[in-house]
């Protein structure tokens, strides 16, 4: 209580000594970061707004002169360990006008799949900042003689929640929901920030060259204690390449920004904001720079529920290549047995019907080399190339499926994955078979058949002429 004491006298003091500058919050004033960096606005966007592997930084100079206006200035690496867990740590310089907060930030965000199509996901932010006065001349006014030794260590805590529906999202976030002076051991219960915020995704594919691209309009409000309500939106219109972006708040005016991405890698943006009323509307305009740089390979935009399909998509894959390899090699022991009991018994045949005559012993032991070669051939295998993922089986375990080699892209267990994977495929231009397994009960999905393993190949290499980029392997139905 005693800070925001002190904020409050040093606020009037500053505004008499300073009467351009109007008085500003203590949020971090972060309401038109849909792009890069949201997890300032919600912990809970580092798991699906933030690029994983990435470094971004966002600069915000209010009324537009660098020195000596409220600035913030945010740089922050995201990493995700999975499509459910993102974390993030940062560095943080916040001007609040009155006070110079500089700092670092941690942030956590961890999804729970509810059911079909619903996801929750949790997050939070904690800060930990040194505090000063941002401006030396606050501290020369009359009447503010002895302040030159506010110098405070603060930690705050921010939680926030989400619930996914779809592409549909709301959020709330509570900055500084527990927020400690360390310097003078004292909590302070008056500064908790509250926003809510709803947004929609809507994926738009109108381009072959402009893949991955989405609207995504948000509504928000934000309470801020001893100020009126914030309230406000945001447009935004993304692509692989460059994006767009308009929005208005109620207490800072209108703004509009956009930014292009380099080489899949390096993203540089910039937005201005105009007050529109009250006290801003005769203010110079607020600048903010986005740019960041992502680490290894971009990161597709899809839903949490995307995301949790495909993870199931890809868990079924490994399950059924697992179950296929271990039914394939034991159907190959039970054949090789049976072909070697079959030859020993031949043999035994034959050494007794030939045991009267050394000519016809010789003939039979002849014969018997015969057959074991053929057996050879008849059971010989493909040669598989190194880091080759080929299977093969006989035509009598696979009925009404021709001889040949299959390009199998997918395999399901699931109804409905198959069906939307098989709907995909043909949206795609592609022209999808399909045939089902007894022995394990799964549904195979294929691209093209063809008569020899060269032709295969060639297909698979060629991503079947760049239709197909994902991973294609061959499965091999033998003759009788």
């Amino acid at each position: 209580m005693r800070k925001n004491i002190v904020a409050f006298f040093l606020i009037l003091f500053s505004c008499g000594l300073f009467g351009q500058e109007a008085v500003l919050p203590a949020d971090f004033r972060q309401h038109a970061l849909t792009q890069f960096n949201s997890s300032l606005l919600s912990a809970t966007y580092a798991l699906d707004w933030n690029n994983p592997r990435a470094i971004s930084l966002w600069t915000r100079w209010q009324w537009q002169t660098i020195d000596g206006d409220p600035t913030t200035t945010f740089v922050n690496y995201s990493h995700s360990f999975n499509e459910k867990t993102a974390v993030g740590l940062g560095f943080l310089q916040h001007n609040t006008g009155v006070f110079l907060n500089t700092g670092g930030l941690l942030n956590f965000a961890q999804s729970f799949r509810l059911q079909d199509n619903m996801n929750l996901i949790v997050g939070a932010n904690i800060y930990a900042f040194s505090q000063e006065l941002a401006d030396e001349n606050i501290n020369a006014a009359p009447g503010v003689l002895g302040l030159e030794d506010i110098n405070n260590f603060i930690a705050q805590f921010s939680p926030s929640i989400r619930l996914n529906i779809n592409q549909f999202n709301i959020a709330a976030a509570l900055e500084n929901v527990l927020d400690y002076n360390f310097s003078d051991s004292q909590m302070n219960d008056d500064s908790m920030i509250f926003t809510g915020i709803i947004s929609n995704d809507f994926s738009l594919n109108l381009f072959p060259s402009l893949p991955n691209s989405f609207v995504r309009p948000l509504a928000y409000v934000k309470s801020i204690p001893n100020y009126d309500l914030q309230y406000g939106g945001n447009v935004l219109f993304s692509t692989a390449k460059f994006w767009l972006q308009g929005g208005y708040n109620s207490f800072y005016g209108t703004s509009g920004g956009l930014g292009v991405t380099l080489f899949e890698k390096v993203s540089l943006g910039g937005l201005i904001e105009f007050g529109t009323g009250g006290e801003f509307s005769d203010a110079d305009p607020t600048f903010e720079i986005l740019a960041s740089y992502q680490f290894g390979k971009p990161k597709k935009s899809q839903s949490i529920d995307e995301l949790e399909i495909e993870e199931e998509v890809n868990k079924e894959e490994d399950d059924a290549g697992k179950k296929e390899i271990e039914a394939e090699k034991a159907l190959e022991d039970a054949k090789t047995m049976a072909l070697v009991e079959e030859a020993k018994r031949r043999e035994q045949d034959s050494i007794q019907a030939a045991r009267a005559n050394e000519d016809l012993l010789r003939q039979e032991r002849q014969r018997r080399q015969d057959s074991i070669a053929a057996i050879v051939a008849q059971t010989k295998k493909v040669t598989v190339l190194p880091n080759e993922k080929y299977e093969e089986v006989s035509r009598t375990n696979i009925e009404g499926l021709e001889p040949g080699f299959y390009l199998i892209a997918n395999v399901f267990g699931t109804k409905k994955y198959f069906e939307a994977f098989m709907k995909n495929m043909t949206a795609k231009g592609l022209r999808p078979g399909s045939f089902y397994r007894s022995t394990n009960k799964f549904n195979y999905v294929y691209l093209g058949k063809y008569n020899t393993i060269q032709e295969a190949r060639d297909a698979r290499n060629s991503k079947m002429n760049g239709k197909y980029p994902d991973k294609l392997w061959i499965f091999r139905v033998k003759g009788n």
